[in-house]
């Protein structure tokens, strides 16, 4: 009984000490075993790897799920999962029943593997049914043996460091520019008809999107989405799901089109009534 409360005083001191903050190695290295569900049918071809993977990738932020990183070519961004949304196994696993109960209710462990299992869901959904509209090459959601590829990862603090691409679960897309970055460029730069063009093209990706019965929980354009020279495609890839009854395509537009105008109207007022008039031309047909 001593020993026991001797351990669980230990565990509490131990849950006082401050984590390291932002990016570390730790948050990304998984301790998942491979399982079939997640596997995918990947298209790159051994020397397209090769080639893309032996450059740095940079310490680009973070998001809600991932970690990203971008390319020193600047085309691509590599993202690795946050570990501690999907961890289920930790040094409470080595405690008495007593103190398991105490420390990590069964509710948490049931969380996680439910938030795991629904960002992969995503993942793959995006990957085999959205790669033109989200932008996404290439994914890895089970650790393997068969890459052989050693990644230089360059984190935050300017410190190299050096990981497993078999040992990873990742995903990679291109790189694109955010929605208000392109957009206020563009308009800057007195190009508005390319902005009208690159506005319509976000429509027509979430109307292809919902046209394939896919629904995103997080509809943000303006940090969600992004451009490739100037076409659209969604980067936020981690809320898609096939198994809720979506809004009408014509509905989630008009909710996109709220916050496009409330973007033109304060950053391109002038342009205001004919993109108001592009998008009404556009989301018409899906009524």
């Amino acid at each position: 009984m001593k020993k026991w409360i001797f351990l669980c005083v230990i565990v509490l001191l131990s849950g006082g000490c401050a984590r390291p903050k932002g990016f570390t190695l730790k948050k990304i290295t998984s301790h998942h075993t491979p399982v079939p569900e997640w596997e995918v049918e990947n298209t790159m071809t051994r020397g397209e790897l090769d080639t893309l993977f032996n450059q740095p990738f940079t310490y680009l932020g973070s998001g809600n799920h991932t970690y990203a990183f971008v390319s020193d070519d600047g085309q691509y961004v590599i993202k690795f999962f946050k570990q501690k949304h999907m961890k289920t196994r930790t040094w409470v696993d080595h405690l008495p029943l007593p103190a398991k109960r105490i420390f990590y209710p069964m509710g948490k462990v049931d969380r996680r593997m439910k938030e795991r299992e629904e960002s992969f869901k995503s993942y793959k959904i995006a990957f085999q049914k959205l790669r033109n509209e989200t932008g996404i090459l290439y994914l890895h959601l089970n650790k393997s043996d068969c890459l052989n590829i050693p990644l230089t990862l360059i984190d935050q603090h300017q410190k190299t460091l050096e990981v497993s691409l078999d040992e990873m679960e990742f995903l990679l897309q291109k790189r694109a520019t955010l929605t208000f970055d392109h957009l206020k460029t563009l308009y800057k730069e007195g190009r508005a008809e390319e902005a009208q063009a690159a506005i319509l093209s976000l429509l027509d990706v979430v109307a292809k999107r919902k046209q394939k019965g896919i629904y995103d929980k997080d509809l943000q354009f303006f940090k969600n989405f992004g451009f490739v020279k100037n076409q659209a495609i969604e980067i936020d890839i981690g809320e898609f799901r096939e198994d809720v009854l979506p809004y009408p395509t014509y509905d989630e537009l008009k909710i996109l089109s709220y916050q496009i105008r409330d973007f033109v109207k304060m950053h391109a007022p002038k342009h205001l009534s004919a993109v108001e008039a592009e998008i009404q031309g556009e989301i018409e047909q899906y009524k």
